[in-house]
């Protein structure tokens, strides 16, 4: 799913575990989170490609809210921080560029909750007979498609430096998600940042292709549910919003327990992958977790908001533990039985 463009999209397509990590969980004293909904309470998220919504209709977890939710869709996670700074939404999920990119740009937005899967949601594309690149090292001096302030460049940064290749070695094509195999396919890039279901359909047209690298870094495994900060300032809407994330948590550990059901209603009928090839996906993204915030998700984000600010993607460095807010820890905790 295209969570991770969530920017990510990555898409965070597995199953839940039944627990939460441990790991650290506060900076700042916790918050008590109301309990009381009042009536007539609505709240407004922001979902791609209805995959929120999917999930908790998967987990029985849509029925009976005492708060509307009225959902708006995007792609990717630029488009949902311009929402956000529009007041359009009050919370939705994106992976963990986006979040950098909110607090670099001054947006009072916090994590909330957040979960990770057992591997990453991008992979370098291309056809490695044409290009000669078959690692992530073998990008230098090439032409990359991927979409800047998203979670593909994210990983992109990352994974360049853990074999040693600067930054500055490899030309951006700057491409939203769901073009970057548009550029790949016309020759103006040699490789593509790619996630699913892109990366099946462009290979079933294309079988001389391959995803020659995958991303292993925690951020880029990771996705949150973000919340702006005038909504957890609203006592009704963040008791609505702890009611959405336990119904989430609740959902996904269902989802963990029925993966033929993730595939089947997300890349078979929304993605419209065949069904062996869906079962794959879900298989290969394996089991997926949340975590405590800011937990361990801390160190391997602030490396890569330096990344990002060494590359000039962003202006001066952050603080990335001021990216999360702990007050629902309690609840994950709580809703996934530990």
């Amino acid at each position: 799913m295209l969570a991770g463009c969530s920017d990510t999209a990555s898409t965070r397509a597995g199953a839940a575990s039944a627990g939460a990590d441990d790991g650290p969980t506060t900076t700042a004293p916790q918050v008590t989170v109301p309990k009381e909904i009042p009536k007539g309470t609505t709240l407004r998220v922001g979902d791609q490609l209805d995959y929120l919504k999917t999930v908790l209709a998967l987990g029985g977890e849509d029925e009976d809210l005492p708060y509307d939710v009225k959902y708006s869709s995007f792609l990717g996670g630029p488009p949902m921080l311009q929402a956000f700074q529009g007041d359009a939404i009050d919370a939705g999920f994106v992976a963990s560029t986006p979040l950098i990119f909110a607090q670099a740009g001054g947006q009072d937005i916090h994590a909330v909750a957040g979960w990770s899967s057992d591997i990453g949601s991008y992979g370098v594309l291309t056809d490695p007979a044409k290009s000669g690149i078959r690692s992530w090292k073998d990008l230098k001096g090439k032409r990359v498609a991927t979409q800047k302030g998203t979670a593909g460049e994210g990983a992109l940064l990352q994974n360049l430096d853990n074999v040693g290749v600067s930054a500055d070695d490899v030309t951006i094509v700057d491409l939203p998600q769901t073009q970057a195999t548009a550029a790949l396919q016309s020759g103006s890039a040699d490789a593509a940042l790619s996630i699913e279901p892109l990366t099946s359909v462009y290979v079933a047209k294309h079988p001389s292709a391959r995803i020659v690298a995958k991303d292993a870094e925690l951020p880029d495994r990771s996705t949150f549910i973000i919340a702006s900060g005038s909504t957890l300032d609203d006592d009704g809407k963040a008791a609505a919003l702890a009611d959405y994330i336990a119904r989430l948590v609740r959902s996904f550990k269902y989802v963990s327990e029925h993966p033929e059901k993730l595939a089947e209603s997300v890349y078979v009928k929304t993605y419209g992958l065949p069904p062996e090839r869906a079962q794959e996906i879900v298989d290969q993204n394996g089991e997926l977790r949340f975590f405590q915030l800011p937990g361990p998700i801390v160190e391997p984000q602030q490396r890569l908001a330096d990344l990002f600010a060494a590359a000039g993607s962003i202006t001066g460095e952050v603080d990335v533990r001021q990216e999360f807010d702990a007050r629902y820890n309690d609840v994950v905790a709580e809703a996934a039985g530990s």
